[in-house]
C-alpha cells in the first residue's frame, strides 16, 4: 500500500514539475529568440544609413578634386580647345595618383552636347553620348550632382558630375567616379554582417560581351546574379531572393544566420534587385541555449527538493538513511555540475582568456577560438603551441622580439608597466586588434592570462595625437611637434644632412587687407597643399607662425638644397589661388651643423630669408 501511495503522490508532482520546466524553458527560448531577431531586423535600415553617409562623404571628396582640376589653367585651356591628346598628357598623372590614393576608377571630360571627349581611364574610347542619370541631372540643373549608378560595365559606381564654366560660359562637364566595393566591405565589418548584392538578370541583357563572360564566374539564381558578396553565397539564396526566407534564421557553414534584405536601386530609382544580409547570431544562440540549460539545472534542483520533501513526509522511518544517501548523491551531482559550470563560465568571458605553462597553451575559452576562427584547441595545435606566436612583430606593441634572453614571455610582460602590456594580433579576417594583457599565477608553473580588446582606445589615442601635432587651420605640423621631435629628426637624418628652410609669403598682409582674412586662410591652406605636393613624403612641413613656415628635408649638399627649394618656389609661383590668382614666397635656407643648437640654425636661415626679401622677394637665399 505504501508503494502505491508513493506512486499516486509522486506521479502528479513529477508531471507538474516536468510540464512547468518545459514551459519555462520554451518561454525563455522563445523570448530570447524574439529579442535576437528584433535586434537584427534593423540591419537593412542601418546599412542604408551608413551607405548614404559613406556615399555623401566620398562624393564630397570627389567634389574637391573636381574643383582642383577645373582650376588648372592648362587643363582648362586644353579642354576648351578640345585637344584630347594634350589634355590626357596633362591629367593622366593626376588620375593615376587619385586611382592609387582614393581608388578613383572613372574620369570623363564631356562636351556641352554630352559627347565624351576623353575617358582618362580608357583613352581609346570616346565620342559616345553619355545617357546616365547623374549626367542628365547635372546638365538639367547646371550644378554638381552625384549618385550611385550601374554603368556600361554593370559596376555599382558612385559618380559625381559638375558643369565646367569659364568666364561665365559653359565649356563642358567633368565627371569623377569610383566603385563602392570597399565601402560595402567596410560597412559589412562594422555591422558584423555578410552582405550580398543580387542584381536582376534583365539588367545585364544589353551588356557588352566581356561583361557576359564575367557573369559566367558569378553565382546565379533563377532571376538574379550575385554581383558582389562579402562571404560565401549560401545555398538558400534562391529562397531568400524569392521571399520564402526573410527575417528568419538559416544554418550555413556550422553557424546560424539571421536573414534580412532591402531593395537595390540606383540614383534614377530603378529597381535593380536586392541587398541580402546574413547576420551571424551563433553566439546569441549559444548564450540562449546556455541560459536554458541553467534554468533546467535550477528547476531540476528545485524538483529534487520537492520530491525529497514529499518522500520525507511519507517515509519518516527511513528519513535518516534517505537523507544521508540523498546528500551524498547531491554532493556528487553538484561536483559534476561545478566542473561543467567552470568550463562554461570560462567560455562566457568576453575577453580572450587562456591558461599557459609559459611555453604551451593548456586551456582557452571560446572567445579565443572565435577570434582566430578555430573550432577547438586541437585546431590551434595544428599550427601553433603558444598564443605568443600570434603576436605581431610591431615595435608599438609587446612581441617576442622584446623578451629578454633567458626569460619567458609571461614573466617579461608581467615585469612591464601597465601601459606597456599591449600586444597586437590578427583575427581570422586578418584584421589587427590591440589587446591589454594581464597575467596572474594560476597554479605552480602555470598562469592565467587575459587579453582585453582595446583597439578602439588605441585608435582614439592616435586621433588625439594627430590633433596635438598638427596646425588646426592648414593641417601642417605645428611648433609643438617641432619642439618634441627635432632631436629625433636630426638623428634620423644621419648619415645625410638636415636642410632647414624658412618660407614666408610675399605681401601676405595685402591679401588679408584686400580680400579679407577668410580668403587669407584659404590661401594658407592652398599654399600648404602646394608645398606638400612639392616635397617628399619623408620631409616635414611646419607652420612656424602666421604666413611663415619651416621645411625640414634630408639632403647632402647646399647645391641639392638650393635645387629642391627652387623647385618649391616655382610650384608656388605657378599655383592658381582662387580670387587672389597668383602668390609668391621668399625662402631662406641652410644646413644644420653638427652639435649646434637648433635655434642657431633657424636664426641663420631667417637671416637668409631677410636677404631674399631685400633682393625683391620671390627669391631664395641659401647660406
Amino acid at each position: 500500500m505504501s508503494h502505491i501511495y508513493r506512486l499516486n503522490l509522486y506521479i502528479p508532482i513529477i508531471l507538474a514539475v516536468f510540464i512547468m520546466s518545459l514551459f519555462t524553458v520554451f518561454a525563455i527560448i522563445y523570448a530570447q529568440e524574439n529579442s535576437i531577431h528584433e535586434s537584427k531586423k534593423n540591419t537593412p535600415e542601418l546599412f542604408t544609413k551608413y551607405l548614404n553617409e559613406k556615399v555623401d562623404s566620398e562624393a564630397a571628396v570627389l567634389r574637391e578634386y573636381i574643383d582642383f582640376i577645373q582650376n588648372m589653367e592648362n587643363v582648362t585651356k586644353q579642354f576648351k580647345a578640345l585637344d584630347k591628346q594634350e589634355l590626357n598628357n596633362s591629367i593622366k598623372e593626376i588620375y593615376n595618383r587619385l586611382n592609387k590614393n582614393v581608388n578613383l576608377t572613372h574620369m570623363y571630360f564631356i562636351k556641352t552636347d554630352g559627347t565624351v571627349l576623353l575617358r582618362t581611364h580608357d583613352y581609346e574610347k570616346d565620342s559616345d553620348i553619355v545617357e546616365r542619370t547623374t549626367f542628365k541631372k547635372a546638365q538639367e540643373l547646371q550644378s554638381i550632382y552625384h549618385g550611385l549608378e550601374f554603368g556600361l560595365k554593370k559596376n555599382y559606381t558612385l559618380r559625381v558630375v559638375k558643369p565646367w564654366y569659364v568666364d561665365g560660359k559653359l565649356i563642358g562637364y567633368l565627371e569623377l567616379g569610383k566603385e563602392i566595393d570597399k565601402v560595402i566591405d567596410d560597412i559589412s565589418v562594422f555591422l558584423k554582417t555578410h552582405i550580398y548584392m543580387a542584381v536582376k538578370k534583365e539588367i545585364y541583357q544589353d551588356s557588352p560581351s566581356f561583361v557576359q563572360e564575367e557573369l559566367k564566374q558569378k553565382v546565379e539564381t533563377a532571376n538574379h546574379y550575385i554581383a558582389y558578396s562579402t562571404f560565401t553565397v549560401p545555398h538558400q539564396m534562391e529562397s531568400i531572393l524569392n521571399n520564402d526566407i526573410n527575417f528568419h534564421d538559416i544554418e550555413f557553414k556550422k553557424n546560424t544566420y539571421f536573414v534580412s534584405k532591402s531593395r537595390l536601386s540606383d540614383v534614377s530609382g530603378k529597381n535593380l534587385g536586392y541587398f541580402a544580409f546574413l547576420s551571424d547570431v551563433s553566439l546569441e544562440h549559444t548564450l540562449m541555449y546556455y541560459s536554458a540549460k541553467i534554468v533546467v539545472i535550477i528547476l531540476t534542483i528545485i524538483s529534487s527538493v520537492l520530491i525529497i520533501g514529499a518522500y520525507i513526509l511519507i517515509q519518516k522511518k527511513e528519513r535518516s538513511i534517505y537523507l544521508l544517501t540523498s546528500e551524498l548523491n547531491r554532493q556528487k551531482e553538484e561536483l559534476s555540475h561545478f566542473n561543467v559550470k567552470l568550463q562554461k563560465l570560462f567560455d562566457l568571458q568576453k575577453n580572450i582568456v587562456i591558461i599557459t605553462d609559459k611555453k604551451n597553451l593548456i586551456m582557452a575559452n571560446q572567445a579565443m577560438y572565435e577570434f582566430f576562427g578555430l573550432d577547438d584547441i586541437e585546431n590551434f595545435f595544428k599550427y601553433h603551441n603558444c598564443i605568443c606566436e600570434k603576436f605581431i612583430n610591431d615595435d608599438e606593441f609587446f612581441h617576442l622580439g622584446k623578451v629578454p634572453k633567458g626569460q619567458n614571455w609571461v614573466k617579461a610582460i608581467i615585469n612591464l608597466s601597465g601601459d606597456k602590456r599591449i600586444v597586437s594580433m590578427l583575427d581570422y579576417n586578418m584584421t589587427a586588434h590591440a589587446f591589454s594583457v594581464s597575467a596572474n599565477e594560476f597554479e605552480e608553473g602555470s598562469y592565467i592570462v587575459s587579453f582585453t580588446d582595446i583597439s578602439y582606445t588605441i585608435i582614439e589615442h592616435k586621433k588625439l595625437q594627430l590633433k596635438i601635432t598638427h596646425d588646426k587651420l592648414t593641417n601642417a605640423l605645428n611648433r609643438e611637434f617641432f619642439d618634441n621631435n627635432i632631436n629625433l629628426i636630426i638623428q634620423e637624418t644621419k648619415p645625410h644632412r638636415l636642410g632647414v628652410i624658412i618660407c614666408d609669403i610675399d605681401y601676405f598682409k595685402n591679401v588679408n587687407d584686400t580680400y579679407g582674412h577668410n580668403r587669407g586662410d584659404i590661401v594658407l591652406k592652398t599654399l600648404v597643399n602646394t608645398i606638400n605636393d612639392s616635397i617628399r613624403q619623408e620631409d616635414y612641413l611646419i607652420r612656424w607662425g602666421g604666413e611663415e613656415f619651416i621645411i625640414l628635408m634630408k639632403i647632402d649638399t647646399l647645391n641639392s638644397l638650393e635645387k629642391r627649394v627652387e623647385y618649391i618656389r616655382k610650384q608656388i609661383e605657378k599655383q592658381y589661388f582662387e580670387e587672389v590668382t597668383n602668390i609668391t614666397a621668399s625662402f631662406g635656407g641652410t644646413i644644420y651643423r653638427d652639435d649646434e643648437a637648433i635655434i642657431q640654425c633657424i636664426e641663420r636661415a631667417d637671416k637668409a630669408l631677410y636677404i631674399a626679401k631685400q633682393k625683391g622677394r620671390n627669391q631664395i637665399k641659401i647660406v
